[in-house]
């Protein structure tokens, strides 16, 4: 079992490491922490999930979307690996067991990024539709009474 938990890490380590780049572009739009953000509300105050669809139910169900469209780019980023590059997950896996700061371990990584390449692009365009269309929901919300999310 130990080593299987290992493997497991392993590969949910590759992934993280190699769909970072986007992640990171993606966590500084224009919500400061994307779509799921649940920081402070309205003056400073905590919960601003809750508070956000108290006080504007609107703009609540344009996170929600968001959301849902961030979570989907992301398992089709996923999916497009494990079918991509199923040796270069393999082979950084292996390379990677015993010791993540060998040469070996950042050789293949290193590969398997290059592999995952295609998948990154295509998360890092999905990201972005889904951050405009929080944007224009948003926009939405604010020009009308009652709109609804992504119109």
């Amino acid at each position: 079992m130990i080593v299987k938990r290992n493997r497991t890490w392993s590969v949910a380590t590759l992934v993280v490491l190699a769909m970072g780049i986007a992640a990171v572009a993606w966590a500084h739009g224009p919500l400061h922490g994307g779509p799921g953000f649940r920081g402070a509300g309205p003056e400073g105050l905590g919960g601003g999930g809750l508070l956000e669809r108290l006080l504007d139910p609107c703009h609540g169900d344009c996170l929600d979307t968001a959301r849902t469209c961030g979570e989907t780019a992301e398992s089709t980023a996923v999916s497009c690996g494990e079918s991509t590059c199923p040796s270069q997950i393999q082979a950084a896996q292996t390379a990677c067991t015993s010791d993540h700061s060998s040469d070996a371990c950042k050789t293949a990584i290193s590969t398997l990024k290059d592999c995952l390449s295609p998948c990154i692009d295509d998360l890092q365009t999905a990201l972005t539709a889904c951050r405009d269309a929080l944007g224009s929901c948003r926009e939405a919300c604010s020009g009308s009474a009652t709109p609804t999310p992504g119109s």
